[in-house]
């Protein structure tokens, strides 16, 4: 096995469609073969995601095979650096769809700027425009959101900083509380012709309900970094904010959005206000009490995951 400029991380858990979508995307790359390498990461999916490796890996591509027990994307893309032998890790999730200039623009953003620990992309949906009333999807159009679907960083630097926090077991703010801690060692650059298409994801009930477990999450960026999730949100009383935003501020926003939707998609517009309500309803039970009497103070300090000798 030998290095690579570019060692591509893929987590993914029971999306063989998406995946092989993403696989070709990055078959087309305009960056040499030669010079990156692609890790899968299967965090314990019950779909054959290694029948799609075979296929993609008799083509000569550099694709290589990692599994582990169902632990969370943040355990899956530090297996994936463990293994990388890339001097830049570069992250995608396995329903995106990276731009044929993806890697060779992040590549442009290191060699230019050396100073920079990480780079980051941006990211939007495949229409590029205004999301469903019962649609949702990650969006980075302007910098500062440290997506982990279009991000890169120096191993070195995610070596100091010890990798993802795998407390952080769904896909929400592992990727923020990363580069809170990379930005110890660098900065993280904007490189927005590095373009990565995410597609649109159904807003459900249920997805509502899952989101309330986020909002913990956010309570330790909150008492780790003085802010929630992003610099530009500081706080000195993270429990209360987030109880306000959780049961209030959020819940609000989806109802204004109903407002707006009224006229042309009623029926989908009366859904979303029934999804505020829920939502407002539930974190009063399930965040309130945590972001309040929960403790979270004694999650401060987060101990190395990789375990690679620096």
């Amino acid at each position: 096995m030998g290095r690579y400029e570019f060692s591509v991380i893929i987590p993914t858990r029971n999306r063989c469609g998406d995946l092989r979508g993403c696989l070709q995307a990055l078959t087309r790359q305009d960056f040499d073969r030669a010079n990156f390498e692609v890790i899968v990461c299967d965090d314990g999916s019950d779909e054959p995601i290694d029948s799609i490796i075979e296929e993609f890996a008799k083509d000569g591509f550099n694709l290589r095979y990692a599994r582990q027990p169902p632990k969370g994307p943040a355990a899956a893309r530090n297996l994936g650096i463990r293994q990388a032998t890339g001097s830049i890790v570069a992250m995608t999730d396995s329903d995106t769809l990276p731009d044929r200039r993806w890697l060779s623009k992040l590549n442009e953003a290191f060699q230019s700027q050396p100073d920079a620990a990480g780079v980051e992309g941006k990211v939007y949906a495949e229409n590029e425009g205004e999301f469903d009333p019962l649609g949702e999807g990650p969006i980075n159009k302007d910098g500062g959101v440290f997506l982990t679907c279009n991000c890169a960083y120096r191993r070195e630097a995610l070596i100091e900083a010890g990798g993802f926090d795998e407390s952080f077991p769904y896909p929400a703010y592992e990727d923020t509380e990363l580069a809170a801690r990379i930005q110890q060692f660098g900065r993280i650059a904007w490189q927005p012709e590095a373009i990565v298409l995410h597609p649109q994801r159904p807003l459900t009930l249920r997805a509502v309900i899952k989101k309330l477990r986020h909002w913990e999450f956010i309570l330790v960026m909150g008492h780790r970094y003085g802010y929630l999730a992003w610099q530009r949100y500081p706080v000195r009383h993270p429990g209360l904010r987030v109880a306000a935003l959780s049961v209030i501020a959020l819940p609000l926003a989806k109802m204004k959005s109903a407002l707006q939707w009224m006229g042309r998609r009623p029926g989908a517009a009366l859904k979303l206000a029934g999804f505020g309500i829920v939502e407002s309803v539930g974190a009063l039970f399930l965040v309130v009490p945590k972001a309040l009497f929960g403790g979270m103070r004694n999650r401060i300090d987060r101990p190395d995951y990789l375990k690679i000798s620096r």
